[in-house]
């Protein structure tokens, strides 16, 4: 089984220390946020990424909101 300490990885993005794009960046904040309640800026985090991205962001909400098997536009 896999973990992820979200709250090290994103104070490591914050430090410098990962290597990776800023759109990665971004999708690791907003996931932070999601799993671990870091404090996020959404106008920071969401501006800027691509469709794919913007997408799956939009499914790990309503993932997260409880909403399970929709997918980002309402669909099924």
């Amino acid at each position: 089984m896999a973990a992820v300490d979200f709250e090290t990885a994103a104070a490591a993005l914050v430090a410098g220390a990962l290597a990776c794009s800023p759109g990665e960046g971004r999708v690791l904040r907003l996931a932070a946020s999601i799993a671990a309640g870091v404090p996020v800026n959404l106008r920071e985090a969401l501006t800027g990424l691509d469709a794919a991205n913007s997408g799956l962001v939009a499914v790990a909400v309503l993932h997260a909101a409880g909403h399970r098997g929709l997918q980002a536009g309402g669909g099924r």
